[in-house]
């Protein structure tokens, strides 16, 4: 029986080739043409006078069902940009998460910081794809990616001028990331086979990603509060991806400014 991360990139697999009919590689390459140059994630979470957060935009997940009623991606992310995100992360897959590509490219018009294609990608026709479509960077997940798979597509993304985010939950992905050579590591506290979360993950982890000069660790899934930030700063993390305690929350900019702690600013 298959797992959910199984079954997700199953999924794909089967949606990708109506996909690639709909818009084949040709015209996607051509829209790359289009795109703005991309934004320097690298530079945005730079540490500054606040936290430097990574604020997601999903409708709803496999585990929680629907994350917020009157759901409205463009005004969430004008929120986000408004209060002091250094980067969005959007959800482009449709059938668990609700979301796709065409809100990407929707959110891009207004949003003049670095965007993140989050997404389950395995092809690299959806690494063109996500350029064409204005992203700055994108999403690899080492647990379910082998090593020269991933290896691949980190490496097209860079012809693109694209880094990859190389998301781990476990001691085996995070050699997998180094051996790819990973810049920027995302340290999953999330088991996407099952949606438990343990914060625990990123305090045992994180000590092995900074092993490694230059590496801008993330941490991901489970940050609720100031508190935690504040610990995992701590422990050398560099920024934050956050998404269900801001889509969950009934005002979004306040939530917001609590986590980046600037909300006496």
């Amino acid at each position: 029986m298959l797992n959910i991360l199984d079954q997700i990139f199953a999924d794909k697999k089967k949606e990708l080739p109506g996909t690639q009919r709909q818009s084949p590689l040709s015209e996607i390459k051509q829209r790359i043409g289009d795109q703005q140059v991309v934004r320097d994630v690298f530079k945005a979470l730079e540490k500054g006078d606040t936290s430097r957060i990574i604020a997601e935009i999903k409708p709803k997940t496999p585990f929680k069902g629907e994350l917020r009623k009157g759901f409205d991606a463009k005004i969430i992310a004008g929120d986000y940009v408004e209060h002091g995100a250094a980067t969005l992360s959007i959800l482009t897959e449709s059938n668990y998460f609700g979301s796709s590509i065409k809100v990407f490219q929707e959110i891009r018009k207004i949003a003049a910081i670095p965007l993140l294609r989050k997404d389950f990608i395995f092809d690299e026709y959806q690494v063109y794809e996500s350029r064409a479509y204005g992203a700055d960077l994108f999403l690899l997940i080492a647990t379910w990616l082998d090593q020269n798979l991933m290896s691949d597509l980190l490496s097209l993304g860079k012809e693109l001028g694209m880094p990859a985010l190389i998301e781990v939950h476990n001691e085996w992905d995070m050699e997998k990331a180094f051996a790819v050579n990973a810049k920027l590591i995302g340290i999953n506290n999330r088991d996407l086979t099952n949606g438990k979360t343990d914060l625990g993950i990123t305090r045992r982890l994180a000590p092995m990603a900074l092993q490694e000069k230059g590496k801008v660790l993330v941490c991901e899934s489970g940050i609720h509060g100031r508190e935690e930030i504040e610990e995992f700063e701590s422990l050398g993390v560099h920024a934050f991806l956050i998404g269900e305690s801001l889509m969950t929350s009934e005002d979004i900019p306040n939530k917001l400014k609590e986590l980046l702690g600037s909300e006496g600013s």
